[in-house]
């Protein structure tokens, strides 16, 4: 589904016109426009455009859709003009931004980035594409800052999207080891707010093995398998926490754990690639191990 600037996915829309309504209704609709090209799509905004050339959100509209599209020069001529004809400001920095980075160029973003949230200072959508140019300037602790007050917006029902809480995270683990306990925090108070999300907990696992803290890890991983239904890879990912450890007794039993749980799915299940590739790292490990032994005599 394409996204237009006057109805985002997770926003309420506030169209200028109900041409521009139906339009936008009809975009979001799979049965009546899903099947259609971004290029048809184009061309309808353009009609619309020709009929109406004063209309700045027709041009926000069509200058989002060459942004998908990553056509970068028209993009941001229509964002351009969509700023001249007097639209409020806001959505036309915001596009401008949005295409900037996409285009790569971070900071000449952050310039329509910055003025889009000096106009409306809690927009969401901005404060989290001016995170992600941070994040390609390598300023990662600027990047944690614009998640956190992305965050912050979510004060009714509506939560935060789980992608905020995890890019915070990377964030602040980006900006080095003083500042995992932080991406941590902000991963726990994810799964507080939002429930037990699995990307989350494994990026956790996967930050308390960073820093070196192979009981938390466990622990983590623990509470996962708990509640996991398919338990071979994070029988195999535990082994290899324990064995990181040096606790290769304990490590050898959960990766023939995972052999064992890779036995009981159907033939199918084991023939995948994915499948097929566990087994072989398992088989490895377990190698390396009795090696290991047989050295060790």
């Amino acid at each position: 589904m394409i996204t237009i600037p006057s109805i985002p996915r997770i926003w309420r829309c506030r169209p200028a016109s109900a041409a521009l309504l139906l339009l936008a209704v009809t975009a979001s609709c799979s049965s009546a426009f899903g099947h259609a090209g971004i290029h048809e799509e184009i061309d309808t905004v353009t009609r619309l455009i020709r009929s109406d050339p004063a209309n700045a959100q027709y041009f926000l509209q069509r200058g989002d859709l060459y942004r998908l599209h990553r056509d970068w020069d028209r993009a941001l001529a229509d964002f351009q003009t969509a700023r001249q004809l007097g639209s409020t400001g806001f959505e036309a920095e915001l596009g401008l931004g949005r295409t900037r980075l996409g285009q790569g160029s971070p900071q000449q973003a952050l310039t329509h980035l910055d003025r889009a949230l000096a106009l409306r200072p809690g927009d969401v959508r901005t404060l989290v594409t001016r995170a992600e140019a941070c994040r390609a300037l390598d300023k990662p602790l600027d990047a944690a800052a614009d998640y956190s007050r992305a965050i912050e917006q979510f004060t009714g029902p509506a939560k935060p999207l789980p992608e905020y809480y995890l890019e915070r995270a990377r964030a602040f683990a980006a900006a080095g080891v003083p500042y995992l306990g932080q991406a941590l925090q902000g991963l726990d108070e994810g799964m507080q707010v939002l429930g037990d999300i699995r990307t989350l907990a494994l990026y956790a696992v996967a930050l308390e093995r960073q820093r070196g803290n192979a009981d938390a890890a466990i622990k983590r991983l623990d509470a996962i398998l708990a509640h996991a239904t398919r338990k071979e890879f994070l029988l195999f990912e535990r082994g290899d926490i324990l064995a990181t450890a040096n606790r290769q007794a304990e490590a050898r039993r959960d990766w023939l754990a995972a052999q064992a749980a890779i036995a009981t799915l159907p033939p199918s299940r084991r023939a995948t690639p994915a499948v097929r590739q566990l087994l072989a790292d398992i088989d490895s490990r377990l190698g390396s191990t009795a090696q290991a032994d047989g050295d060790a005599r």
